[in-house]
């Protein structure tokens, strides 16, 4: 066999170990999206008031498998920044969903200052991004503000559909620690949807990159004594 036909088989069977790599890493998208019908703002703060928010999405949740797994980025739909001095400092996170009203934090994303409108792909963040399922679990996707005064909560939420376990400054357990116990919600199933969601991609064990490998090799392998027995 030439080198450049070695070159050319070594090329496609990666690309064909990487395709199988990515169909076993699909990612997910936890949470009901960006599109709201029927877009508006929660109570706004007056400037002085605390209008946090903590709102977890489950309706649009999914199951995931045993694994690790990593919170890549998420998208929101967000109002215009406030103009009375309300800041709107925002997080994302995930729950596993243990019962009605009843979730644990898996993780956490760094806290940000939202832009006006749609913006998706925007990074997760933080150093609390990765957790791992020892049995499947229904995952569900959240949001919070940060709990202090002259705060508000600038994700946008559609009353017409879903259900929403909501809390605000008065009944609320934090979502930033990973392993907190969130059940102290205001209006649990709550009728209403926010406007965001949360990309998660499963992290491939290293057996499993180890195994991939050794297929690649193998199959470089036996095209090579094919070629030669020719």
């Amino acid at each position: 066999m030439s080198r450049r036909q070695t070159i050319g088989l070594t090329t496609i069977l990666t690309a064909c170990l990487m395709l199988a790599l990515n169909a076993v890493a699909s990612a997910e998208t936890i949470g009901f999206g960006t599109a709201l019908p029927n877009g508006e703002q929660d109570t706004q703060s007056d400037g002085n008031s605390n209008q946090m928010r903590q709102n977890i999405n489950i309706t649009d949740t999914v199951v995931l498998q045993p694994g690790i797994y990593i919170a890549t980025s998420w998208s929101y739909n967000a109002a215009p920044d406030a103009t009375n001095g309300a800041t709107q400092p925002v997080f994302p996170f995930l729950t596993a969903v243990n019962g009605p009203a009843n979730h644990t934090v898996l993780a956490f994303g760094a806290t940000i200052d939202t832009e006006p409108g749609v913006n998706s792909g925007v990074a997760f963040g933080g150093a609390n991004n990765i957790f791992t399922l020892l049995v499947p679990t229904t995952i569900a996707a959240g949001v919070q503000n940060t709990n202090a005064d002259s705060v508000q909560n600038s994700i946008l939420t559609d009353t017409a559909f879903g259900r929403t376990d909501h809390a605000n400054s008065g009944n609320v357990d934090e979502a930033s620690s990973v392993g907190a116990t969130l059940d102290s919600f205001g209006h649990a199933n709550l009728g209403r949807t926010y406007g965001f969601s949360i990309e998660v991609e499963p992290i491939p064990e290293p057996s499993t990159l180890v195994l991939g490998l050794l297929a690649l090799l193998g199959l470089m392998g036996a095209a090579l004594r094919r070629r030669r027995a020719r």
